[in-house]
């Protein structure tokens, strides 16, 4: 969510998306009472009615099962890349972005200021290819220079993070 969007909401819609954000699956009622203790009486009902608006305005975009080492696969990737400079880098950036969120594993795209220009954050499934290397060979052409570091981020909340990072 873009910093302006967020601080276009009230403190009410604020405080329910950082409830939700705790436990998506948190009942209104809940919601409703945690409020009340932050100093605004709101009935369950406007909550439900809340969250339905932050729904449709596209907010809230929906819900998701974030799942610890169940599936099995505990293994990520950061993809470091730097890119040729060109009059039409942020074209690049995009067609980069465009095919890494088609992937079912990545988990943050992100631009970056510095020496590296992207970085990439990937999960590891080892049923498939190489992702990483994938992304690598597509966007050779526009590469100067990239590395692939397996990294340990298993206590990390990955929903938390890529809404910080956002």
């Amino acid at each position: 969510m873009s910093e302006d969007a967020w601080s276009n909401l009230d403190k009410v819609d604020q405080k329910i998306i950082e409830i939700l954000n705790n436990n998506a699956r948190t009942p209104s009622k809940e919601i409703a009472s945690e409020l009340k203790k932050s100093g605004h009486d709101v009935s369950d009902r406007t909550i439900r009615k809340r969250i339905e608006r932050l729904e449709k305005s596209g907010i809230i975009k929906g819900y998701k099962a974030v799942l610890t080492d169940v599936s099995g696969i505990n293994e990520y990737q950061a993809v470091l890349m730097k890119l040729k400079p060109s009059k039409s880098l942020e074209a690049v950036k995009d067609s980069i972005k465009d095919f890494i969120t088609k992937l079912d594993n990545y988990l943050l795209v992100s631009n970056m200021e510095g020496e590296w220009n992207m970085l990439v954050l990937l999960q590891v499934n080892s049923e498939k290819t190489n992702t990483s290397q994938k992304i690598v060979e597509k966007f050779s052409d526009e590469l100067i220079d990239y590395r692939i570091n397996e990294i340990d981020i298993k206590d990390v909340n990955i929903l938390n993070m890529s809404l910080l990072l956002l």
